[in-house]
């Protein structure tokens, strides 16, 4: 009986325990719950008291700097991270109606320099602009309250680590005082002298002509990719990637006893396919990560794979052409002028990834944009071969060199190349965030002549794309590819196809100057050319460069000497 009453006694206290501690339980779930909530409102009104106080002082700065509001981008759908802009901007660029389309509509509606704000507590966020003087002042007069946008520098990556052109401050330095001594006239004049043998290169890929000297239909941007590489390849680091001779044995253009091993062939298509994917990256903004992939990660193994490759290869072939002699007295590429530096093969190749992507891609983009207009519009064709014939003569009677100074005095062809980069600037949108608060000289206002305040970490976007194309700059054909308006013409901060100030692009002069050498080249041994039947080459596609989206497919005829010329052989 004793034994029975202790048992349930014991049991009901274990009972009551357990009851006590599910209790307890619930009150400490209910305590914690309490707390959270209470710490998620402290940190709410923490948030939007912060907000609102920036908002104030930044107020009080734009009043004592004397600038005066600016229209308004609407955000009529508002959603979180602006997803529905950003859905915007990817779904117009897929569709190929970002410029002509978006950008235009939006700069229609609310001036040449609107602002983009918060939808909840109206702050700023940015300011687009296609204003001459707010370019100049970003990019040159202000340029140290600016700074490149974190975002395209991680967007890039795997395939661009930080590096010439995604770092600021000192590393920016660094990197491009390596880099600028090699851009020197002598080096420009050499450059175009080795550049015959791949002009040759390109004639062969192009195939014999039929028995009425017209070639078949080509993709001419596939072969100014693949010639870009190697004569920027032959210029930086004195050994082509030979790229273009790969490809023409592969497809039995030339014989197998013509190859050479190149650490490169194939970089141009898979550059291109992780490419693809930075430009949607960088579209997305801070959001980047959300456009990834196993293609994506592969394509940059696949593209550090290449290049480590080619860097020993130039490494190795440097120290043999030297035979012992230091490297540090006379650095004579960019790779020895790292190694005399202390750079690491590591840093070699990361540095190289950057010279590779801007001396391709963009050289590559404006010689297909030449090629496109000069397609279409056979007269301007028929006038710059004139030009060039008279300067440099045809392919079986020569006249002048070519050089640096001999392209730049070419005017036509010139006028030709730099209609070409206003119409389609490879860069059509450059960004820079605001590192304090700061000011624009133009845009404020009701008649858009006072300055703007710019708030610190606004991203302020300026768009180069319709400033190249404004009519009250460039009159009313500014859509037009019309050579002759650069007759007298000055460039100003209207024009920056290569940026402007500090950041200018260091690989401008080599650029112009060998894109102008393929042009006369190509024009002086072909008397005409037009557009392959059912083409598209006006097609905008912007990735890393804006590009010919659908190629630039065309069919070129021979002149005369042209065609009784013997056929290249390596």
């Amino acid at each position: 009986m004793d034994n029975n009453c202790t048992a349930a006694d014991a049991s009901s206290v274990l009972g009551s325990s357990e009851a006590a501690a599910a209790h307890a339980r619930a009150q400490i779930s209910l305590f914690s719950f309490g707390n959270l909530a209470v710490a998620l409102f402290v940190l709410f009104i923490t948030n939007v008291a912060s907000t609102l106080w920036s908002k104030h002082k930044f107020g009080l700065f734009a009043k004592a700097s004397k600038c005066l509001p600016v229209p308004e981008a609407s955000n009529p759908i508002p959603m979180p991270w602006s997803l529905n802009r950003k859905y915007e901007v990817y779904r117009a660029s897929v569709r190929g109606d970002l410029f002509e389309g978006h950008f235009s509509r939006k700069y229609g509606r609310f001036g040449n320099t609107h602002a983009i704000v918060s939808p909840l507590t109206r702050s700023q966020k940015g300011i687009n602009t296609i204003e001459p003087e707010n370019i100049q002042c970003v990019l040159a007069t202000k340029f140290d309250d600016y700074k490149r946008p974190e975002f395209r520098s991680l967007a890039a990556q795997p395939m661009l680590l930080p590096g010439l052109f995604t770092t600021d401050g000192p590393i920016w330095a660094h990197w491009r005082g390596m880099v600028r001594p090699q851009f020197t006239r002598r080096r420009f004049d050499a450059n175009v002298a080795d550049s015959e043998r791949h002009m040759q290169l390109i004639f062969a890929a192009l195939g014999a002509p039929g028995p009425d000297g017209w070639t078949a239909d080509v993709n001419l941007l596939d072969h100014m990719y693949r010639l870009t590489m190697d004569t920027a390849t032959q210029f930086l680091f004195g050994a082509s990637a030979e790229t273009q001779t790969a490809e023409l044995v592969r497809t039995g253009h030339l014989p197998a006893s013509a190859y050479k091993e190149s650490h490169l062939w194939g970089f141009d298509t898979t550059f291109n396919k992780a490419g693809s994917y930075v430009g949607h990256r960088i579209k997305l903004s801070n959001m980047y990560w959300l456009y990834d992939g196993r293609e994506f990660r592969q394509a940059c193994r696949d593209l550090y794979r290449m290049v480590d490759g080619y860097v020993s290869h130039v490494r190795a072939q440097g120290r043999d052409a030297r035979g012992g002699l230091e490297i540090a007295e006379n650095p004579e590429t960019v790779i020895e002028e790292m190694e005399a530096r202390g750079a690491t093969q590591k840093d070699m190749v990361e540095q190289t990834m950057h010279l590779l992507v801007a001396g391709m891609d963009t050289s590559a983009a404006a010689l297909g944009w030449v090629f496109a207009m000069l397609a279409a519009k056979p007269e301007i064709y028929e006038k710059l071969r004139e030009r060039v014939v008279g300067v440099f003569g045809t392919e079986d009677e020569r006249k002048a060199e070519f050089n640096l100074e001999t392209l730049k005095g070419c005017d036509y062809l010139q006028f030709c190349l730099l209609e070409a980069l206003r119409l389609f600037p490879a860069g059509p949108i450059n960004v820079r965030e605001a590192i304090r608060d700061t000011v624009l000289p133009v845009g404020g206002g009701p008649d858009g002549k006072s300055p703007v305040a710019v708030k610190k970490g606004a991203r302020v976007q300026l768009g180069t794309y319709l400033t190249h194309r404004r009519k009250d700059i460039w009159g009313p054909d500014a859509d037009e590819f019309r050579p002759e308006r650069w007759e007298g013409r000055r460039r100003g901060w209207e024009y920056t196809p290569f940026s402007g100030g500090p950041q200018i692009c260091v690989g401008q002069g080599y650029s112009m100057t060998q894109v102008s050498f393929v042009i006369a080249r190509t024009v002086m041994r072909h008397d005409k050319i037009v557009p392959a039947e059912g083409s598209n080459n006006e097609k905008r596609c912007w990735m890393t460069v804006l590009t010919p989206g659908d190629g630039v497919r065309v069919r070129l005829h021979l002149d005369a000497g042209a065609q009784k010329s013997a056929p290249y052989v390596v």
